[in-house]
């Protein structure tokens, strides 16, 4: 399994457990099958293009928020919180100011858990 798709599987069970969902209500509320999430969450398979449209509308999330290598990884549970809270507020904005809304927040984020570690370590 390459980088990516082990990333994607990550954050497929990171959104999923953040919003306290089961595979089953994930499936549901994405239009799949248990099965089929239960797969893709073990590597055993691939979803289609539609199918990751459908898992981040139902997380409310944007599709490229699945690739995200930090996602899954986020030291601070209250600051992922509050990143995905913003995001939800600048649904209003046109794309390219939700990209910019997004990477400044990711950069703050980064930032403050390199901190984080060099003063813990």
């Amino acid at each position: 399994m390459d980088e990516h798709s082990e990333e994607f599987r990550m954050n497929l069970k990171f959104y999923r457990e953040q919003k306290g969902w089961s595979q089953a209500e994930l499936a549901i509320q994405a239009n799949s099958s248990n099965g089929q999430i239960g797969n893709i969450e073990a590597g055993k398979a691939f979803p289609s293009f539609e199918l990751i449209l459908r898992i981040a509308d139902a997380f409310s999330i944007h599709p490229a928020d699945l690739f995200l290598r930090d996602s899954s990884k986020f030291q601070d549970r209250k600051l992922y919180s509050k990143y995905h809270e913003l995001l939800l507020n600048c649904e209003h904005l046109p794309e390219c100011h939700k990209q910019i809304v997004n990477q400044l927040v990711k950069s703050l984020a980064e930032s403050a858990s390199n901190t984080k570690y060099k003063t813990s370590h």
